[in-house]
């Protein structure tokens, strides 16, 4: 199976806050995911999971990337990038080992969020 925009558009990365200026013509902001109120969820949501990245000397999108690998029947993350410094950044996901309990606890963490999607 393949997990296709594992970091949703950006929105895992950590990067997207509430406040992000996003380019003129840049569809994101129409989109459920990225609505205000879904925003303010899911950066909640990172910041629960941002100090196990920490401890992994990893990155938010590395921890997602490496979760999202670690799923049952996930066998590839098409994962996008807009430069070469991304490019490095997610491959290094790969190195990101991530215990049971390590799992377990995001996906806790995850089954919280709510998010609107209508």
């Amino acid at each position: 199976i393949l997990a296709y925009s594992p970091l949703q558009r950006g929105l895992l990365t950590g990067k997207i806050t509430p406040d992000y200026p996003f380019a003129p013509g840049d569809n994101r902001p129409e989109t459920p995911h990225f609505k205000i109120n879904n925003l303010i969820k899911t950066n909640k949501f990172l910041d629960k999971i941002k100090p196990l990245a920490e401890e992994k000397g990893a990155t938010l999108s590395q921890l997602v990337i490496a979760w999202t690998l670690c799923q049952p029947g996930i066998t590839v993350a098409l994962v996008g990038a807009r430069n070469e410094e991304q490019v490095k950044q997610n491959a290094g996901a790969l190195d990101v080992k991530l215990s049971a309990d390590e799992l377990d606890k995001i996906n806790r963490e995850l089954g919280k969020l709510e998010l609107k999607l209508d």
